[in-house]
């Protein structure tokens, strides 16, 4: 796996190749999925990074940005390439959220995944997440989600 920075042609080509799971997660949430207005938004996170496949094909997303004083807002989508980089792109989170965040002030990190995203789901609580809540109907159709935190 290769980091890479944010770019809105990176963060593009992940959302036009999307797994079906992320894709209706972030349809749940967005007025309309826009794929370029999508890359931009994510391109205007404060952290984050590009987890690419040896051969530099974008894979995976991930952003944080700081919502309020010391809370921030974490996301990741992928492709359904995840796999070859799962475990290298889970320990750069690791250091992002470990090392990064904490040194910018961050008390707490926070994410909203669709209750089905039970990949998601499993891969938060490995990074040290714990669901704090399921919020009933919270997507446009009336989705159920989840909060997963991590707190200083």
């Amino acid at each position: 796996m290769i980091l890479l920075p944010l770019t809105v042609e990176a963060v593009g080509h992940v959302l036009f190749n999307l797994r079906d799971v992320d894709r209706r997660e972030l349809e749940a949430t967005c007025w309309r999925f826009d794929s370029e207005l999508l890359a931009r938004a994510t391109c205007t996170a404060r952290l984050g990074f590009i987890a690419a496949a040896d051969d530099l094909t974008p894979v995976a997303a991930v952003a944080a940005g700081e919502c309020w004083p010391s809370v921030w807002q974490v996301g990741m989508f992928a492709t359904p390439r995840w796999p070859e980089v799962g475990i290298p792109a889970t320990h750069a989170v690791r250091r992002l959220f470990h090392g990064k965040l904490p040194a910018l002030g961050a008390k707490r990190l926070q994410a909203f995944s669709i209750a089905d995203h039970h990949e998601a789901h499993r891969w938060m609580l490995v990074l040290g997440a714990r669901c704090e809540a399921t919020l009933s109907g919270w997507g446009k159709g009336g989705e159920d989600f989840k909060v997963f935190v991590w707190r200083r």
